[in-house]
């Protein structure tokens, strides 16, 4: 695009949330164990309760000569507009 530079940005995403559910007594909870990966991989996330919300936050920004192509264009208000439309 004429008269635009192109912005790239890696993004980090975290949420914490908590999980409630009944084991036997003899369950180990090791959280590395694969049953723990299985649960966490498996837990409906509509059941999760979020401790603290999603949060996200610029880990880098890059501008200038890069190998992709936008396609979206940022707005000087902030408004996100699709390019292919």
């Amino acid at each position: 695009m004429e008269g635009k530079k192109k912005l790239s940005l890696i993004v980090k995403s975290e949420e914490t949330f908590g999980i409630s559910l009944w084991v036997s007594q003899e369950f180990d909870e090791e959280y590395n164990s694969p049953v723990m990966k299985k649960l966490l991989k498996d837990f409906p996330i509509e059941s999760r309760r979020t401790i603290f919300p999603q949060r996200e936050e610029v880990e880098m920004t890059n501008e200038g000569e890069m190998r992709n192509e936008p396609q979206f264009y940022l707005t000087i208000d902030g408004v996100v507009k699709s390019l292919t439309v």
